[in-house]
């Protein structure tokens, strides 16, 4: 795991270092560079596989490829019996130096075969081309700035943003990703990010420079199995499939020469990792030289956000996976005293605004395992995305089911989820009733109309449940989780790792008909079922889904005298995006329990001190 940066198309030795010191989080343990005419590649280094070797830049046989590269490709030994069968000769025992040989032999076609999490960048000789590619699922981040002759690029924005300085290029918002942001909660949904002309790389994706012409395009090496449902696989088939890959996924991503440990949320997602995790050491116990129990040690470490007497406080069924596996639990208990304290830097470090304080115990989990001495994380991120894991996917089933004439099915459903239907009909009840009020919250921003139309935005699926869940997978949901998470990570220098993104797992579960991922009422049908001897019934059959988040509403009502200090302030009254005046007197009506707007008050504080940190300076 490490942070890649670069620029290409003029030189300065100076600004390469302190593009690597700004990332020196992500990459402690070393720093190198690759320098040829105009082409200045740089990268840190934390040290996972390979610990006294696999220094970058990695090179090919006759050095006519250059790679510096951030994450890890589990399938590293596969691919290199295969090239070794072909002449290739390797000098090192890391994953990196599979993927210049894997890109000498395929190409840019050759990362659809790459299992794992990566953000790289290739120089080629041969066709004088700089690549730049990323992950199937955009685990791993990559940003590039390109205007002329010029291009730049770095696992985080921060780093680009010192180059685009030097160079005295002006730092501006993009208004349209923050009225997107401020107005529907999306963000991280395309290239564009948070600064006019700071593009991201999409997921499974590729971008090639031409070093003669200063052209490049962007395209993709991979695209999602859509339109393949098996209508023929049996479900006893499917859940056994399921359970195969998911138990080899979590073994690969255990491979390394460091300490492991897992987060615990005592969800279903990260208590399924956890349990397979514990499965797999037990087969091994009896073998104290196997790489598990090196890296694990005699008993898994876990690492939990817990609140006492809060809504949301999940030590329940935290408790629960610990007395069946035996772990070695770590707790923290975020306070919201010391966010306040925290948030600048959580701020700076995730590089662009989040949608709740939900990161901030993710946050805290990342920092307690650091000060355990851990330096790799396995997480139960994507299974939602990827499983329906979510309440409002049971509508788009329902819709899905009614558009193809299946009315008893869809009355069956109904009647079987009608527990976890009843609160949003509830909600929904008050409001109509005029006993709950909302506000119509574009009443609290001010945007051009030009910016208004310009930011038009697709309606999102919701009557195909497969479609919907592919478009959460790239756009409207998982993207953003996979940004807090790597910079939370990276920021306390720990490589995160998702099991349940597995390239194979993911195509599977997206070949599955509908029915197998919500059925009788209940979503991750086929996970559920495949977990029958793994996890406790209380887990594998709960209802209530947390995660990794804070008690937001009650945080923010307490924080009254916090957030009055930011939207009173000068700087946020000057602001051209904020209706001040109306953001005062709702946030007031926030606090007499008027409404529970809580997550458009923390967008709002949320960009101001994000503006303050990126923009004001």
């Amino acid at each position: 795991m490490c942070g890649i940066y670069g620029f290409i198309g003029f030189k300065d030795n100076k600004l390469l270092e302190e593009m690597g010191h700004t990332l020196s989080h992500r990459g402690p343990d070393d720093q190198q560079y690759f320098q040829e005419e105009s082409i200045n590649l740089g990268y840190r280094r934390l040290a996972i596989i390979d610990l006294q070797g696999s220094f970058q830049p990695l090179y090919n046989e006759d050095k006519s490829l250059a790679l510096v590269y951030n994450g890890e490709v589990y399938n590293f030994r596969e691919l290199k019996n295969k090239l070794t069968d072909k002449g290739h000769r390797f000098y090192t025992e890391g994953d990196g130096e599979a993927i210049v040989h894997w890109y000498e032999e395929n190409g840019s076609s050759g990362f659809a075969q790459l299992n794992g999490m990566f953000g790289l960048a290739i120089y080629d000789r041969k066709i004088r081309k700089i690549i730049l590619a990323r992950d199937h699922f955009g685990i791993k981040p990559l940003f590039y700035y390109a205007e002329g002759k010029k291009l730049i690029f770095s696992s985080e924005i921060k780093a680009i943003l010192v180059a685009l300085r030097k160079l005295k290029i002006p730092i501006q918002p993009n208004g349209e990703t923050i009225q997107k942001y401020l107005l529907t909660r999306k963000h991280d949904d395309n290239q564009e990010t948070f600064f006019n002309d700071i593009k991201r790389l999409p997921p499974s994706s590729f971008l090639e420079w031409d070093l003669n012409t200063s052209h490049y395009q962007v395209q993709r090496y991979w695209s999602f199995p859509t339109g393949l449902e098996d209508k023929n696989i049996t479900f006893e088939d499917a859940k056994n499939k399921f359970l195969e890959l998911f138990r080899n996924s979590v073994k690969l991503r255990l491979i390394s020469e460091v300490p492991v440990g897992t987060a615990l949320s005592g969800g279903l997602d990260s208590s399924a990792v956890v349990r397979m995790i514990n499965s797999l050491v037990k087969n091994e116990q009896k073998t104290k030289n196997s790489q598990l129990f090196k890296t694990l040690g005699e008993r898994q470490k876990t690492f939990s956000a817990v609140f006492p007497g809060e809504a949301n406080n999940e030590k329940f069924y935290i408790d629960e996976v610990v007395n069946q596996t035996r772990v070695d639990n770590y707790e923290i208990r975020p306070q919201r005293e010391q966010m306040w304290q925290d948030l600048d830097k959580l701020i700076y470090y995730q590089d662009e605004p989040m949608i709740s304080s939900g990161p901030y115990a993710q946050w805290k989990v990342m920092e307690l395992a650091h000060h355990k001495g851990i330096k790799v994380l396995l997480d139960g991120q994507g299974a939602d995305e990827m499983l329906a894991g979510y309440i409002p996917y049971h509508f788009i089933y329902l819709k899905e089911l009614w558009r193809e004439k299946k009315y008893f099915r869809l009355l069956q459903e109904a009647l079987s989820a009608r527990d976890v239907f009843w609160p949003f009909i509830k909600e929904r009840a008050l409001i109509l009733l005029g006993i709950k009020k909302g506000f119509k919250i574009s009443e609290l921003f001010r945007f051009p109309d030009s910016l208004l139309i310009n930011s038009h935005q697709a309606a999102t699926q919701d009557s195909v449940l497969n479609k919907r869940l592919e478009e959460d997978i790239f756009k409207n949901s998982l993207p953003a989780l996979l940004r807090y998470e790597d910079r939370n990570s990276m920021a306390f220098s720990i490589e995160a790792r998702v099991p349940f993104l597995d390239p194979r797992l993911v195509e599977f579960v997206a070949s599955l008909p509908a029915n197998f991922k919500i059925r009788n009422g209940w979503n991750k049908w086929v996970m559920r079922e495949a977990f029958k001897d793994l996890l406790p019934e209380k887990i594998r059959n709960r209802r209530w889904k947390v995660g990794f988040t804070t008690p937001e509403i009650a945080w923010m009502r307490k924080s009254a005298r916090e957030i009055n200090t930011i939207i009173n302030s000068e700087s946020f009254r000057n602001r051209s995006y904020f209706n001040s005046a109306k953001i005062r007197e709702r946030f007031k009506e926030f606090l007499e329990g008027k409404n529970e707007e809580s997550l458009v008050f923390w967008r709002i504080i949320n960009l101001e001190l994000w503006m303050r940190i990126f923009i004001d300076k």
